[in-house]
């Protein structure tokens, strides 16, 4: 009897144990396409591109997982890595990963995290992750950063809000010459957003800005190099200029509505010193919609992107148009038709965005057009 009583005493105390630690669990999205890329670049001078190619997008797999602290608090942790389905290039490249502590108070999470900026932008995109994907025109500062700690209030009826600063952004330390180490050197950044999402109505506003050290202060151009047709020495002698470089900086506005099966979206950028350099602004704004109907959805997205500056020409703008088709909860196949049309100072394409394999660049003041059919699986 007495051995009966202490068995049963031992299953009381190691079974809620048992349960409050939740074992690790493994998910994925594996996405793959083949896909039709042309640049209408010139045969002549080397710039074509046109090619069919399979192409990875985004796959990942992870493994999650938390254990719960008693008195509300919970622990969490996830670790996600770049899988290569096409097989170009290597696996397990660093995708989001962190530890998290929650409980009433909200979520705080420390590793290496997309912006809440970035955040705002994938949850408005009709096209994330595809061809005509939004960040073709409007990914410049849609970072997923190092050495990231940030904080989520709870939800409050829809209402969340994130803030998220990075101790040293990797964004600089290009310049060769500098020895980019030590706090003068560290590239910090930070973002915040507000988001309301309750039933059909969607709104979002979020901002980024990143600190330009370790950006490299002069640059040269020219120099003299020796042709190894005519054995003659060619080219300028090199020309050093100052570099006027500031933060990059950045807020976004965006929203959707669904109406029924019929669902619009819109989303307004502005950019300040893109890429790094001082007075290189622009903006971009986008509108899109999707119907639904029964397994298919049928969408279509726009975006324009204006120029930095009337000499620079470097405007843009891009459509697309898709159906996908849900084969099940977890599958779903596609199909799909995007074309950037360039200024000449811009050479954008269509189906960079979002594209692991990442194949092939646009020509300056011509149209990249590409065609694709894809199948997405989660698990």
């Amino acid at each position: 009897m007495k051995k009966l009583i202490a068995a049963a005493v031992a299953a009381a105390v190691i079974a809620p144990a048992s349960v409050m630690a939740a074992g690790p669990t493994l998910y994925g999205k594996l996405h793959l396409g083949v896909e039709s890329h042309d640049n209408n670049g010139s045969s002549a001078d080397g710039t074509q591109y046109d090619e069919w190619s399979l192409n990875t997008r985004s796959s990942r797999i992870g493994v999650k997982g938390s254990e719960d602290l008693g008195n509300g608090m919970k622990v969490g942790y996830l670790i996600e890595w770049d899988v290569r389905m096409d097989g170009d290039g290597s696996d397990m490249g660093q995708r989001n990963r962190a530890v998290t502590l929650s409980g009433d108070w909200g979520t705080a999470l420390a590793g290496r995290w997309d912006t809440p900026f970035k955040t705002v932008g994938r949850k408005i995109d009709m096209f994330g992750d595809q061809a005509g994907d939004l960040r073709n025109l409007n990914g410049d500062q849609d970072f997923r950063l190092d050495n990231v700690v940030a904080y989520v209030t709870p939800n409050m009826n829809g209402f969340s809000a994130t803030i998220a600063y990075s101790f040293d952004a990797g964004t600089g330390c290009s310049d060769s010459t500098t020895a980019c180490s030590g706090d003068n050197q560290d590239a910090d950044a930070w973002s915040f957003n507000a988001i309301y999402n309750n039933g059909p109505l969607l709104v979002a506003l979020g901002y980024t800005d990143a600190d330009d050290a370790g950006q490299p202060s002069t640059t040269t151009t020219g120099g003299f190099a020796l042709d190894s047709t005519t054995g003659l020495v060619t080219g300028a002698a090199p020309v050093t200029s100052a570099n006027n470089t500031d933060n990059l900086s950045a807020w976004r506005l965006g929203g959707s509505y669904a109406f029924g099966d019929f669902k619009v979206a819109a989303s307004y950028t502005d950019f300040d010193n893109v890429g790094f350099v001082d007075g290189a602004d622009t903006d971009v704004w986008t509108l899109g919609a999707s119907y639904k109907m029964g397994n298919n959805k049928i969408k279509f997205q726009y975006a324009d992107r204006d120029e930095t500056s009337s000499a620079a020409d470097d405007g843009a703008d891009m459509w697309a148009l898709g159906i996908d088709h849900a084969m099940s909860k977890r599958t779903t196949v596609y199909a799909i038709y995007a074309s950037t049309d360039n200024d000449d100072g811009s050479a954008r394409t269509s189906w960079r965005g979002g594209n692991s394999s990442n194949s092939g660049v646009g020509t300056g003041g011509e149209k990249a057009d590409t065609l694709a059919v894809g199948i997405i699986h989660k698990f």
